[in-house]
């Protein structure tokens, strides 16, 4: 199996948090973002800093299954947003949370999540974006809003999901990138949430971006309440059940579902994220979030990656291309011990995701060219 390739910090942003609105205003204009300046914009998004995904027995004690997902695994580099996961082989330096916010021992299933710091409602949400190829972890697109009744117990789940890979159908096999769950939600108890099982009909871990949207409609004035889910623009799966009507987050993560989306034997892979875009619809249908926890599992900005050399081939970022590149890519290809790259991507000259002798090979011939 290939190595796929960790994603290191390059650069820190030092940026600060300002206090957390309680939701969009009506008549917001749209959202949208395409990660150019470089940055993480704090008006924009939070980072998650939390863990959610069940518990599995290990050595007789109940444990998380996953790391969570953590600040340092969120960069931007080359105008695009990286959401990195450490798989079952990974063995570098970060560690990963558990639900209760201690630290874990180790980094793996660890992944990376961001989130609006506003609240949207009906709307058409695009996503566009190059998923994790590797079986194991979740490429994921959601809204998401979340409250408690602490007098009754009831919860409330308001959310839309798109999640790859997917399957056929419930049992946990099969799965695969021409598959994706199209999901919508109302709570959490059965009868409360659909889990569409949809054949995209198209291998998204082609190593393209691909266009992910869904089209939110909360109904009210002769409007349908539906989510209409698109793949590169075709529609390819339509719920008419539990269709939220809160106000709710949007989501990006990679994250480590327990089974059942396969086993993560890589050690690092990554989803990247070229824009998003949100078109309010305003429906009457919209009702108001009322988050019960809209403050918490937030980590630092400042924990994040930028990337600070866009120049082809200068993997240990030092603003440009020599031969002490052609050293580090050689040693990388090679798995010599310890061997680091500050920048992958700029030695991924064959631009198809992956470092190996080919990059390397195109590498040494630009700088025969300079």
């Amino acid at each position: 199996m290939k190595k796929r390739l960790s994603i290191l910090l390059a650069g820190v942003m030092l940026l600060h948090m300002t206090p957390l609105p309680a939701r969009a205003e009506q008549g917001t204009d749209i959202f949208y973002d395409d990660f150019s300046d470089g940055t993480l914009d704090p008006e924009k998004w939070l980072v998650a800093y939390k863990n959610w995904g069940g518990k599995v027995t290990e050595n007789g004690v109940r444990v998380d299954y996953n790391g969570g997902v953590i600040p340092q695994n969120v960069s931007v580099q080359d105008g695009k947003l990286i959401l990195t996961g450490n798989g079952n082989l990974y063995e570098g330096d970060l560690r990963g949370i558990n639900k209760d916010g201690t630290e874990r021992a180790d980094g793996k299933r660890t992944g990376a999540a961001i989130a609006t710091r506003n609240y949207y409602a009906s709307g058409s949400y695009e996503v566009m974006a190059r998923v994790s190829p590797e079986l194991g972890a979740c490429s994921a697109i959601w809204t998401f809003e979340y409250e408690e009744d602490w007098d009754t117990g009831a919860i409330t789940n308001h959310e839309i999901d798109i999640e790859m890979p997917g399957r056929p159908n419930a049992e946990h096999t099969n799965q695969s990138y021409q598959y994706a769950l199209c999901n919508t939600w109302i709570g959490e108890n059965e009868g409360e949430y659909r889990t569409g099982y949809t054949d995209i009909g198209v291998n998204q871990a082609d190593g393209e971006f691909h266009k992910y949207r869904f089209d939110w409609h909360t109904g009210g004035d002769g409007e349908e309440a539906r989510v209409e889910f698109y793949f590169d623009d075709v529609l390819t799966y339509t719920s008419t059940e539990y269709i939220p009507t809160n106000e709710g987050r949007l989501w990006l993560g990679l994250w480590f579902p327990n089974g059942w989306a396969g086993t993560p034997d890589f050690v690092t892979s990554a989803f990247e994220i070229d824009y998003v875009k949100i078109t309010p619809f305003h429906e009457s249908g919209d009702t108001k979030q009322n988050e019960t926890y809209p403050e918490d599992g937030w980590g630092s900005l400042e924990d994040i990656g930028v990337s600070s050399s866009s120049v082809k081939g200068d993997v240990n970022a030092d603003g440009k291309c020599s031969v002490l590149d052609v050293i580090a890519l050689q040693k990388w290809v090679l798995a010599v011990p310890d061997a680091e790259l500050a920048n992958w991507r700029a030695g991924d000259i064959c631009a198809d995701n992956w470092l190996d002798g080919f990059d390397l090979s195109l590498l040494k011939r630009e700088l025969l060219m300079q």
